[in-house]
């Protein structure tokens, strides 16, 4: 059965895609880029929460898919000893995942294990925004949130992997999310 695998940006899975033994066609480049394969098909979502909303319900429309995969980059909003636990470039699944944004208050659960997720409609950089955040998950994103709201209106079971690819406003973010990918690609669970 075919599977659905969502990334905010190509740079999340790029390496992935190039991977010849996983046989990845590009099949759409409007008004979301898609490949796919035997097995999966890959949906670049874009940023945020509308992007990805739109997106999975653009997918959910053009292709029969089982189950969804939010395969991309997080940063870390606990500092202190949470800081100590999770180091950059750590994957984790993702075990529930709230929102930031007010008047969004459900929690989704996801797996019995794993870290958890609060999404952002916005880039979550300065100290105290992280602090804010802080107090719904362990990990910030932009999509994940409504991924799962749109899971759940299409009857779809979705699972998360995410990957710290920044802590500080000081990071070099996009060669951190480079280097995700580089390091998701030959998980093969996840592309085959």
């Amino acid at each position: 059965m075919l599977n659905a695998v969502f990334c905010a940006t190509s740079w999340e899975c790029s390496h992935a895609l190039k991977i010849k033994e996983y046989k990845f066609e590009k099949i759409c480049a409007e008004p979301f880029e898609a490949w796919r394969n035997r097995t999966k098909v890959v949906v670049i979502t874009g940023m945020g929460l509308v992007a990805a909303s739109s997106a999975f319900a653009w997918a959910a429309e053009n292709f029969k898919f089982g189950e969804a995969l939010n395969v991309g980059a997080a940063g870390l909003v606990r500092a202190g000893k949470g800081r100590g636990k999770i180091r950059l470039g750590e994957s984790f699944k993702i075990s529930s995942v709230s929102c930031l944004e007010p008047y969004n208050e459900r929690v989704f659960k996801l797996a019995r294990s794993g870290k958890t997720l609060v999404s952002s409609s916005r880039i979550v950089s300065t100290a105290e925004e992280r602090e804010y955040a802080g107090k719904f998950g362990e990990l910030v994103d932009m999509e994940g949130y409504a991924l799962a709201s749109l899971a759940e209106v299409y009857g779809k079971k979705i699972s998360m992997v995410k990957m710290v690819t920044d802590f500080s406003p000081d990071c070099d973010i996009f060669a951190n999310i480079i280097k995700l990918s580089e390091k998701f690609a030959p998980v093969r669970e996840l592309w085959t």
